[in-house]
Parts: C-alpha cells; structure tokens; sequence
C-alpha cells in the first residue's frame, strides 16, 4: 500500500493512495495503521483520484468533470483532512502557487472548495453550515449539539475531559436515532471548550471503525464552535482563533440577517512522503 502521513496542526491523518473501494475493507485498513504506534495516528483516510473518484465499484460516470475524492475510514466527514487533500493533489499535479480545488469528500453531499497557498502550506476549506442546532440532555445538564452532513458535534463548555462522559453520549444519540427511526450519525465528536482560554480539547468517535480519539485538533469540530459563538448574532463577517491540543485554527463565519452564508477552516498543513507499507 502506498501511504502518506499528512500533519494539519496534530491531526495526524493517514492516506492511503491505492483504491480500497470496500467500506469494510476501508475500515479493517484504518485500524491495522492507527494500531501502529509510529505514525500516532488520528485518522486515516482513502485517496481516489479522478479516474478512480468513485468509492464503489460498478457507479456510473457522471458529466461533470470526475474530481479527486477523500473517503475517510468511518465514512464521516473531517475538515483537517479535507483541507490536507487538497495541498496532496497539488503535490501530485505539480501545482504551486495560490489555487482554489474542489473535492469530493465522504459525509458531504455536495463538492467543496478549499483554497490553498502551496508556498506558505496553508488550506482552507468551506463547508455547509450545520444542518441543525438542536441540544441533548445528560447529567442534568443541556448540551448544544450541531449536526453536519457527515458528522455531529456535542459542546461541553467549560468542562474537563471525560471519556465516560463521551461513552455515554454516544449511547444517548443512538437510543434517541433509535426512538425517532433516524439515522445514526458516522461519527460523533465532543468538543470540551474553555471559554476564558478559548482553548478546545476534542474527542471523537466514528461508527464504522468503533474508533474513540482524542484529537490533537478537529476541523469540523471548530467550525461547529465557531457557528456556536456567533449564535444569536445576525452580521458577522469574523476571524476565530482556535487553539487546540496540536495547534492553532482558524475558523471563518460570515452571518447575514442572522443565517451563516460562509462557514471556513483553515490552518497550516505538513506533509511526508509517499511510502510503501505491507498490510
């Protein structure tokens, strides 16, 4: 298998660049690499380039221009690793320079454009405001809870880390998709947010792989913060500066008569070589 280790402030992400096109497969794949403790993996996600840009066998070609496409291992949607794809195919095409791609990613409907500077390593991705805002109940406590496409995001404000406490939210989500025969989300993360130091320790889980991370930091998980903190404000056009575990995010909203119009992540991405690992 060709790999290559991607670095989007801690993230750690891992892609693979041959065409694994089975979901069960994929996800047999991520666990035996964030097994290896070398990489210190957060992650891993699956890279198919436009002549292969369909997950599964057997799709028929569409019109459109085919796109590169990122299938993460639980079928989720991450920002960091989105954003990472996108300096990937730079490096592979040889761009250089300021440019603007648009992907295909799991857990989104929709292509995305992410905005890169190959010299100063940088992406930033857009992505669809949360579909929903809604909260949950635990603990006697009422938690904000916001829904994407590909992903959900709980905020515990001012709370430390508890992995229980995420076990047993994970449990409460599904009982509640259950109750009202909806769909399980593909992952689930829990965003422990200090408000004074506005500093966010993330923790999340994807369904398919069974996987529960501490991340050193989570893409999609600022951009629900960021929508969060402009809640209740009707004209923004805001920068938030995110810290996290592995670094630094920055993270986009612009707000017009009270509805978010631009949701963006971004931040600094390094990337390793492609290599060869027998799996």
């Amino acid at each position: 298998m060709k790999i290559l280790v991607a670095d989007p402030a801690k993230n750690v992400t891992i892609f693979v660049l041959e065409p694994v096109k089975s979901p069960a497969e994929r996800a047999d794949l991520a666990r035996a690499i964030m097994a290896e403790s070398r990489f210190g993996a957060e992650q891993v996600g699956f890279v198919f380039p436009p002549e292969n840009s369909g997950p599964e066998e057997g799709s028929a070609p569409g019109a459109e221009k085919p796109l590169w496409r990122l299938e993460m291992m639980g079928g989720e949607f991450c920002g960091n690793a989105s954003r990472s794809l996108a300096l990937l195919i730079a490096a592979q095409t040889g761009l250089s320079g300021i440019h603007t791609l648009t992907i295909k990613t799991s857990g989104i409907t929709q292509p995305v454009p992410v905005h890169i500077d190959t010299e100063a390593q940088t992406a930033e991705i857009e992505i669809p405001a949360p579909a929903e805002e809604t909260e949950i109940a635990f603990n006697g406590r009422k938690f904000p809870v916001c829904i994407f496409e590909g992903i959900t995001h709980v905020i515990a404000e001012n709370m430390p880390p508890d992995e229980e406490m995420v076990r047993q939210l994970i449990r409460i989500t599904g009982e509640q998709c259950a109750a009202e025969n909806i769909r399980p989300p593909d992952a689930l993360g829990v965003l422990f947010y200090d408000s004074q130091k506005r500093f966010m320790e993330p923790v999340v889980w994807t369904r398919l792989t069974d996987q529960l991370v501490r991340e050193s930091s989570c893409g999609s998980g600022s951009a629900a913060l960021g929508a969060w903190v402009m809640r209740g404000i009707n004209e923004t056009e805001t920068d938030i500066e995110l810290a996290q575990p592995g670094g630094c995010l920055t993270v986009r909203v612009i707000k017009k008569a009270g509805k978010i119009i631009r949701l963006a992540i971004s931040g600094k991405v390094t990337l390793g070589k492609v290599t060869r690992r027998s799996y």
